[in-house]
């Protein structure tokens, strides 16, 4: 019996054909690893072969000029920082507590860093150790967050991700480990200088922790290492001269990675962007009304 094609197939087959060709011109770049389909992370880096240009730039920066000796990836989610940048180090080290995307991370690891020199830890660093509950946003993997403990409010988790309020149905929620960062963090210094490694970097997203967690660094970083840190920060009542005043003993230098459009015309910064198929990016000092974004800590 002969099959009739109906003009809907055949106008759904050519929408297909379409959409495949444009898919496949619009991520000719694309990172090379995998990712989660639909996560808001993963459309940068297929369309763009890049994820978070200003941040990968800086890490890139900190490593070329004297900062390469570790990458510590707190909250490492699928490898996107740790993939781009993790060639520059000779050791990079990942905290990552979802169970999920525990996998993803160490295959995209793989792929990327070919020397292997890697470690991954599947947990969370906080104030204390216990099993806590994390919340995974189901459009956004990368914006996961340990309710307990965190300095953020409900209406700050909330707004990061887009959504008007705090509601369970947006949420993948998964029981997960977290340990003492200043326990955890104390032994891993003291066996990165027991190898000779002393100067390095520390990206820090875990959702409303970095507080603790940099405090705890401040407790336990020895005196022997110099570090760069960046971490993200959505708290508007976020205080910086808390974390100053915890290195005390140290020389802090505060900046925040900020685009060239905060700089230049948006005129300008768009026509930049559109036939250059690029965006500038500056470490600027801080402004204590402007303290959420990307920020950095150089400690000598």
């Amino acid at each position: 019996m002969k099959k009739t094609i109906s003009k809907r197939n055949v106008l759904s087959h050519i929408k297909r054909k379409i959409l495949f060709q444009l898919f496949k011109m619009s991520t000719k770049n694309s990172l090379k690893i995998f990712f989660i389909g639909k996560d808001s992370i993963s459309i940068g880096p297929q369309i763009d072969g890049i994820y978070e240009e200003g941040l990968t730039k800086l890490i890139n920066n900190f490593a070329v000029n004297g900062n390469s000796d570790f990458l510590i990836d707190i909250g490492a989610n699928i490898g996107l920082t740790s993939c781009q940048n993790g060639s520059k180090f000779k050791k990079v080290i990942c905290f990552e507590p979802n169970p999920l995307a525990m996998n993803i991370l160490k295959t995209n690891l793989a792929i990327s860093l070919v020397n292997n020199n890697f470690e991954v830890f599947q947990f969370a660093l906080g104030e204390s150790d216990g099993d806590f509950e994390l919340h995974i946003p189901l459009h956004n993997w990368g914006g996961a967050f340990v309710m307990n403990g965190n300095d953020y409010s409900e209406a700050t988790l909330s707004k990061k991700d887009g959504f008007s309020k705090f509601e369970l149905d947006n949420y993948l929620v998964q029981k997960v480990d977290v340990k003492n960062a200043e326990t955890v963090l104390s032994k891993l210094f003291s066996d990165l200088l027991n190898e000779g490694l002393c100067k390095g970097v520390v990206k820090i997203d875990v959702e409303g922790l970095e507080r603790k967690i940099l405090l705890a660094i401040a407790k336990c970083l020895p005196k022997t290492a110099d570090l760069s840190i960046v971490f993200e920060n959505w708290d508007e009542q976020f205080s910086i001269s808390e974390i100053q005043e915890a290195f005390s003993n140290r020389d802090v230098k505060v900046k925040k990675i900020v685009s060239s459009s905060d700089r230049t015309s948006k005129f300008k910064n768009l026509f930049k962007t559109v036939v250059f198929g690029r965006r500038e990016f500056i470490c600027d000092h801080i402004a204590n009304e402007n303290i959420t974004g990307d920020i950095i800590l150089n400690i000598k």
